[in-house]
């Protein structure tokens, strides 16, 4: 019985220790243990948007509350109970580790994977690639817990700082390593931000053209023409122009029809004002912007400049579409008879009588 004394007086002071604080004691860690779901409730539903059950347990701060309610239940108790000051600075010491951690696990929670942060991220960076999203969010959190731990390993007495400086020493080898990474992260970090193209989007990086297919970290993948896939660094392309084809909002048509020496000039105006009429007819056109004109007298014959911008934007329906228009422009010229000139050269040969 003394032992038991003595090591309980180790914790306690037992001249203020009694049954009434011991009943206290325990109504305390009854009222939090019982209410510590109530209490988290009504805490995020004053804070968040959350009103029904799903939502709120759904919600990341809900587990933490809970068990944060609990360790105040404990930490409120043992108080209660009239510690010795050593123990108290103890019970004091381990609760703010409890918070740190639990705090630490509910913000990492908030921009982990279907996270709602995820959620806003993928609405923000539009089709950017699942890949790219998933490791931002598991990068946050990373920092996260870094942060959460060197806080905790402060409150324990350890020197941060010291720690950090010998962390440092080391990783100068890795840093100066790690150049290449570094200028990829930060590059692929312009490119969320910038957008200068996203998923899917038809591109040209230097001599490098096709569709993106996915945006990481360390590199960019183009699926070129040919079908193979290009891996290009992404402080590549940050340093290089960028011409996004899929952003075109219409097309332009340039053509040039050179007519023969032979055609009238009631024929030259015949042609151009049929070809007008096709393109004031034609729905794929921009009805803005377009013209048919006598633009010069040439070596060969009589130039006609046709100018247009079409509003069709995918390649392939375009090459299909230039295809038709030049068919029919083909027709009116053959509807009038009209020749196209070619390149000619009249060579003189003198002959000289010896």
């Amino acid at each position: 019985m003394e032992r038991i004394k003595e090591i309980f007086s180790t914790f306690f002071d037992i001249n203020s220790f009694s049954i009434r604080n011991l009943i206290i004691a325990i109504i305390i860690l009854t009222i939090f243990l019982v209410f510590k779901g109530l209490l988290s409730k009504i805490i995020i539903k004053i804070f968040s948007k959350a009103k029904d059950k799903e939502s709120i347990k759904k919600n990341s701060f809900y587990k933490p509350l809970k068990l944060f309610f609990c360790s105040l239940g404990l930490y409120l108790a043992l108080i209660s109970l009239g510690p010795t000051a050593y123990f108290k600075s103890i019970i004091v010491k381990v609760f703010r580790l409890i918070i740190i951690l639990l705090a630490t696990y509910a913000i990492g929670k908030l921009v982990s994977p279907k996270s709602r942060f995820e959620k806003a991220l993928r609405k923000k960076m539009n089709k950017a690639n699942d890949g790219m999203i998933k490791t931002i969010c598991k990068t946050l959190k990373i920092v996260i817990y870094i942060v959460g731990a060197l806080i905790a390993i402060s409150e324990l007495g350890f020197n941060v700082s010291t720690l950090l400086a010998g962390i440092g020493i080391g990783g100068v080898a890795i840093a100066l390593a790690a150049q290449d990474t570094a200028s990829n992260i930060i590059a692929a970090l312009m490119i969320i931000l910038d957008k200068p193209f996203e998923i899917g989007d038809w591109i040209c990086v230097g001599t490098i053209e096709g569709s993106v297919e996915e945006v990481t970290f360390r590199s960019t993948r183009i699926r070129e023409a040919q079908n193979t896939v290009v891996s290009i660094p992404n402080s590549t392309i940050v340093n290089n122009n960028i011409t996004n084809w899929s952003r075109l909002q219409k097309r332009k048509i340039s053509m040039n029809l050179v007519l023969d020496f032979n055609t009238s000039l009631k024929t030259i105006a015949d042609v151009q004002n049929d070809i007008l009429i096709l393109l004031e007819q034609e729905e794929n056109v921009v009805k803005e912007g377009y013209y048919v004109k006598f633009d010069q007298i040439v070596a060969n014959g009589f130039d006609l400049k046709i100018f247009f911008y079409t509003s069709i934007i995918n390649y392939i329906d375009y090459l299909t579409y230039l295809d038709s228009i030049n068919f029919k422009i083909m027709s009116i010229l053959q509807k009038h008879k009209c020749n196209l000139a070619y390149d000619t050269k009249t060579l003189y040969i003198k002959n000289e009588k010896k």
